[in-house]
């Protein structure tokens, strides 16, 4: 079994084939040869020499045929140790074997095929170039939508405080891009010009001292008036104006929105980046935008929060202070009366026959007139005093530092301007008051007491004959 293994031609080379072959196939036709010219074209042969230079032109004629075998088979075996190298993954090698032969034919086509893998093979790296691009895109669209998601969730629950919310959306805004920076302009107090009230990866930049006039002609606060999202990267046409803004506050790439609801401007948000040649892609422009959304919606939350807590103090026809409010603050001023040893007075004023005078007037001049009432009140107090509409067609006033005889003075300078004011937009007609006067610690040391005791005061004045104060 083990000469049979050493003899079988399988596991062996091409050229060992070859050769064995050549000299198994060799040897009959050799024999045949020395005794054909033996016996027939040389019969005179009869010693050694000469049969020995018939059988070496035997050998070199089968030599030659061997060589031109050779030559056969070797482009072959060359071919297929080439092939097996780009097999085995060399795809920039190519086979050198050339001719109008099969073999060559043969290689030619090995080449075109190698030629379409290599091919192939740098469009898949290409794709998988792109790909990865891709993959870092979804990855970072993902983290943006849970930021929005999240953003979202706390707008919702109502918890954070306006100033949190802007710094969270404006870092997730911000980290859209990398190296992402942000800043967003808001009024610190309602009405006032547009200043940085927070930033993002802007440490020491003078942007932050930007402030956005309203009315303004600048260019930011024309990006405001019109409501546009201004571009600047490397492909943007810029308008002259905003060319010298990018120049004068070096910015390479930013995004300029404003933060509008409606007719309402509430800010401007700009974010960008300090990456060379860089351009902004459509989809990081409107993920942006949703961002800028989104702050709009908790800016407008905080507003309509504010404006809710406003009204549940405020009277909603005369912006006076309600009657839960002032009965509240008149309880801390008495306290705060009581713990300085200091003065604290109120004074509640009841409108004469108003009832009638709806009834008269009609319901619109009826409200006309409460209005009016409560600004010339309003208008002559001090700024410390808090004035409120207690009733239908009553009010108060809380004064803090003024005894019962200032309380009543003022009552009294009051009653007679109310007296003399027209109270009608067309026409001509006026109303009289009763005023009652109380004093803490004297009349009380409650917001319960003091209030009575003013309303007791008023139904002694009506009763004494109306347009009167009492005390």
């Amino acid at each position: 079994m083990g000469i049979f293994k050493v003899l079988t031609l399988s596991g062996k080379g091409l050229m060992y084939k070859f050769l064995v072959a050549f000299a198994l196939m060799s040897i009959i036709p050799l024999l045949v040869c020395v005794y054909i010219v033996s016996n027939y074209v040389f019969p005179g042969l009869k010693n050694i020499s000469d049969v020995s230079i018939v059988t070496l032109g035997a050998i070199i004629v089968a030599f030659l045929g061997g060589l031109l075998a050779r030559q056969l088979i070797k482009p072959v075996i060359d071919m297929a140790i080439e092939a097996r190298l780009i097999a085995s993954g060399e795809y920039h090698k190519n086979i050198t074997i050339e001719g109008e032969d099969e073999v060559g034919h043969i290689a030619g086509s090995i080449n075109s095929m190698t030629k379409k893998i290599r091919m192939n093979l740098e469009e898949i790296k290409g794709y998988s170039s792109r790909m990865r691009e891709i993959n870092v895109e979804i990855n970072k669209k993902v983290l943006a939508m849970s930021s929005l998601l999240q953003i979202g969730d706390i707008l919702s629950t109502g918890e954070a405080s306006i100033d949190s919310l802007l710094d969270l959306a404006l870092e997730k805004t911000s980290s859209v891009f990398d190296s992402g920076f942000g800043i967003i302009y808001m009024p610190r107090v309602e009405g006032e010009d547009f200043v940085a009230r927070t930033t993002y990866n802007m440490e020491e930049d003078r942007r932050s001292d930007i402030s956005i006039k309203r009315g303004g002609r600048g260019v930011l606060e024309k990006i405001i008036n019109d409501n546009v999202t201004a571009v600047i990267d490397k492909s943007s046409r810029l308008s002259p104006e905003l060319e010298d803004f990018k120049r004068a506050y070096n910015m390479r790439n930013a995004l300029i929105i404003p933060l509008v609801s409606g007719k309402k401007a509430f800010g401007l948000m700009i974010v960008g980046n300090r990456v060379d040649n860089f351009k902004f892609k459509v989809d990081d422009i409107d993920l942006v935008k949703v961002f800028a959304k989104q702050i709009v919606i908790a800016i407008e939350g905080d507003y309509l929060a504010k404006r809710a807590a406003n009204l549940a103090i405020k009277d909603e026809l005369t912006d006076l202070y309600n009657k839960s409010y002032i009965t509240i603050r008149l309880e801390e001023e008495i306290k705060r009366a009581i713990f300085y040893q200091r003065p604290c007075s109120f004074i509640l004023i009841n409108i004469d026959n108003f009832k009638d005078f709806r009834d008269t007037n009609g319901e619109l001049a009826a409200e006309e007139a409460i209005r009016k009432v409560a600004k010339l009140i309003k208008d002559n107090v001090t700024p410390v005093s808090k004035v409120a509409r207690v009733g239908g067609d009553e009010f108060a006033i809380l004064l803090p530092e003024k005894n019962k005889k200032e309380a009543a003075s003022l009552a009294e300078e009051m009653r007679k301007r109310l007296g003399s004011a027209n109270l009608l937009r067309e026409g001509k007609a006026t109303l009289t008051v009763s005023c009652g006067v109380s004093e803490n610690p004297i009349d009380g040391a409650t917001s319960g007491e003091l209030y009575k005791k003013a309303t007791d005061a008023v139904k002694k004045a009506k009763d004494s004959g109306k347009d009167k104060v009492a005390v």
